[in-house]
């Protein structure tokens, strides 16, 4: 009966996907979010105010302040972003 129980609760456990599997990644958390650019990106990189937060960004091309963009990626602690 141990046996049986274990097996039934491991096929449940694996089934289910945590709902804070992200907790602790905070940069993960923001993939696929927009923002406004405060300030312009110079040679593609800057900085960007996410929440209290400031996060290095980089993107492929530069960007001038005021542009909606849309974090496409984590790399490392450096958000990539692109224009949306």
């Amino acid at each position: 009966a141990a046996w049986l129980w274990w097996r039934w609760l491991n096929k449940r456990v694996k089934a289910q996907k945590p709902v804070d599997a992200h907790l602790n990644q905070r940069g993960q958390q923001i993939v696929g979010r927009r923002f406004t650019l405060d300030n312009a990106l110079i040679n593609g990189r800057g900085h960007m105010r996410v929440g209290d937060s400031s996060w290095p960004v980089v993107a492929d091309d530069d960007l001038s302040a005021g542009t909606r963009v849309e974090v496409i990626a984590v790399e490392g602690i450096t958000l990539r972003v692109k224009a949306c």
